[in-house]
């Protein structure tokens, strides 16, 4: 299962690579990437258990990027009204689209089979758990990190922002 690094790795290459130069939109597609993995959050605070809920809930399922998509398409057709403009169906789709891409790439990641370390923690501590991802993270910055690299190359990206 991938880290929050592997998440935002890729959900910054899928947003580069859509033509996203905005340091607030890049940060808002990282959080988007790593969006499904807040039922660690939410199984800490129901239950003292950071993994209790971890992939058990509608946050790691196929839907849940639609959903989320279709909440960034209402947002931004929201926000053009708010202008005192009718959205095209552009600047509702685009976003959609981009939303449900980035949280879908999490649902995708957590199923690929790197060779993570799979070691329970001992305890439900959230702090424990992030200790116990370091060699997750080296996985996930040699194998998404490289991949990140020959997608923005490919696109032409420098990886600065505008």
């Amino acid at each position: 299962m991938a880290t929050p690094l592997g998440h935002s790795i890729i959900g910054y290459t899928l947003a580069r690579a859509a033509g996203v130069q905005s340091p607030a939109t890049l940060a808002m597609a990282l959080g988007a990437a790593s969006l499904p993995d807040i039922d660690f959050i939410v199984g800490y605070v129901a239950n003292g258990d950071a993994r209790s809920l971890h992939h058990e809930v509608i946050t790691h399922r196929p839907v849940f990027p639609l959903l989320v998509g279709a909440a960034a398409g209402i947002a931004a057709a929201g926000v053009a009204l708010l202008r005192g403009r009718v959205p095209t169906p552009r600047q509702v789709l685009g976003p959609a689209a981009l939303a449900t891409a980035l949280v879908g790439s999490h649902v995708v990641m957590d199923q690929l089979p790197l060779p993570y370390d799979q070691m329970p923690p001992r305890t439900g501590n959230p702090w424990e758990v992030v200790a116990g991802q370091a060699w997750n993270a080296v996985v996930d910055m040699a194998a998404y990190g490289t991949l990140a690299m020959l997608v923005l190359e490919r696109h032409g990206v420098n990886g600065r922002t505008a």
